[in-house]
This record gives structure tokens, C-alpha cells and sequence, in this order.
């Protein structure tokens, strides 16, 4: 038996270790840092969904998802209403509401809630574009597996004006998509506009 499992682990140690992502992989498993700090005021209002990852679909969205946008307007402190909508992939209108709030110092570190979905979701913002006309221009938004590993499982790219993303920020986006582990099948860069 004993035998058996060194053998198992030693070929899964091969098998792991020669291919080219291995360090990538375990990097991936290190959680992803947050924006240290964020202006609330500047992070309100409507957003587009520029691109994605395939894992958003585990999640109730996913690449085949068009026209999708957020709008965010504050509740109370940092709490923050959340109403999403677009077309799914046989281009029905669909919309759901929800809330999102931050348990802890970190406001980029929060939670989201939806009406009729029994468990909430990490919403962590992990980079925030220039400000310009008092509104952040993108942002970078990670939905963990768990607080400590999966950390870069999903990817959200939401900009204020879709063209103005495409022309000013969105290879810089791609670039620190790559840099920060988002290489993978599941959690790799997809445009959806």
C-alpha cells in the first residue's frame, strides 16, 4: 500500500513538475493582493463588462454572456446595491439584484449577495484603472474559490465606455492579466464585448 503511494506521488510529481505552467500553477495557489484602498464614490455608477473567464460560468454567467452590465449606487457606509443584467447565451434579457459589503479594513475585499442564490460570492478588487471624471475608468475584479487558495479562479473586466477601454487600457489590462496568473483555461482573459 505504502509502496503504491510513493509511486502514485512520484509519477504525479513527474507528471506536475515537467510541464512548463507548474511554477505558474503554484503561484496561482498564493491569494491574490487586493487594491490597498478604494474611492467608493469613484467606483459607483454603470459599468460594462468587457471580458471575462470561462469559470464565470460556475458562477451563473460566462463568456456566451453579452451587453452585460453593473450598476453599483451606495447603500449605507460601504455597502453597495448591485444590479447586473445583459444577454445570456441565447440572447434572453436577464437581471438580478443584490448587495455587497466588505467584513473586514479592506474595502476592495468584499462579499456579494443576490436575491434567490442561497450562498454568497468573493468580490475582490484586485485593480482599479485611472480615475478620470471623478470615476475609476476600470476595474479588475477576482472571485476566490476560498480566501486562501483559488484566489485568481475568476475574472471580471468591467470599464465605464467599452470603445474607450478597447483604445486606451485594455493591453495594459491583458498585460497584468498575464503578469498576475490569469493563464489558465478556466480563469484566462476572454473579451465578451
Amino acid at each position: 500500500m505504502i509502496g503504491k503511494f510513493f509511486k502514485l506521488f512520484s509519477v504525479f510529481n513527474i507528471h506536475i513538475f515537467n510541464i512548463s505552467l507548474s511554477p505558474n500553477f503554484f503561484r496561482n495557489i498564493l491569494p491574490i493582493k487586493v487594491e490597498p484602498e478604494i474611492d467608493l464614490n469613484s467606483y459607483l455608477g454603470n459599468w460594462t463588462q468587457v471580458a471575462t473567464s470561462r469559470s464565470t460560468k460556475l458562477f451563473g454567467t460566462g463568456i456566451d454572456f453579452r451587453n452585460v452590465s453593473a450598476d453599483y449606487q451606495l447603500l449605507n457606509n460601504n455597502n453597495i446595491s448591485v444590479f447586473n443584467c445583459g444577454l445570456d447565451g441565447q440572447k434572453n434579457y436577464t437581471s438580478i439584484n443584490g448587495y455587497s459589503y466588505s467584513k473586514n479594513k479592506l474595502a476592495t475585499k468584499r462579499k456579494v449577495s443576490f436575491e434567490g442564490v442561497p450562498m454568497e460570492g468573493s468580490y475582490w478588487i484586485v485593480k482599479l484603472g485611472p480615475i478620470k471624471n471623478g470615476q475609476y475608468q476600470y476595474a479588475i475584479v477576482s472571485g476566490p474559490l476560498t480566501s486562501w487558495l483559488g484566489t485568481r479562479f475568476s475574472l471580471y473586466v468591467l470599464a465605464r465606455d467599452s470603445q474607450e477601454y478597447v483604445n486606451n487600457y485594455e493591453s495594459e489590462v491583458m498585460d497584468w492579466c498575464q503578469d498576475n496568473n490569469y493563464i489558465f483555461f478556466w480563469n484566462q482573459y476572454i473579451r465578451t464585448i
